[in-house]
């Protein structure tokens, strides 16, 4: 990871919600991506393979929530939130109001575009933030 990249991690508040379980949230200013965190907690290759495709994950980033979820696409592709899963974003959405004290200009985002390794993928289809009201 470029030293770019790396600070970008760094100041992120990146999080995992698994269903039934809640909301796990990143340390402030460490780097790690969302599969690190889930080492972490001691997750095998296996689940967290599972819980990247399955379950919504996201950042919160200069007052922009960024939610996607998928593991493996290629370089061009987008990581988007599936519809299925809108059931826990509102299920949670108070919670992650609280976490990230969203005011009136907070951006919301339903995925991220994979660019280039190295580089900050841009997000995309954004939505208002009465979205899962």
């Amino acid at each position: 990871m470029n030293q770019t990249v790396e600070e970008y991690h760094a100041k992120r508040r990146p999080f995992i919600i698994i269903p039934q379980v809640g909301i796990i949230i990143g340390e402030l200013g460490q780097p790690y991506s969302h599969r690190e965190i889930l080492k972490h907690i001691g997750c095998s290759d296996e689940q967290i393979s599972y819980i990247l495709e399955n379950y919504p994950r996201g950042y919160f980033l200069n007052n922009k929530l960024v939610i996607y979820q998928s593991d493996d696409i290629k370089e061009g592709e987008s990581w988007l939130l599936k519809e299925e899963n809108y059931v826990y974003i509102k299920k949670y959405y108070a919670d992650l109001q609280k976490l990230f004290h969203f005011d009136e200009k907070t951006q919301i985002f339903l995925g991220v575009y994979r660019g280039k390794e190295g580089e900050i993928w841009p997000t995309v289809k954004e939505v208002s933030q009465n979205f899962f009201s």
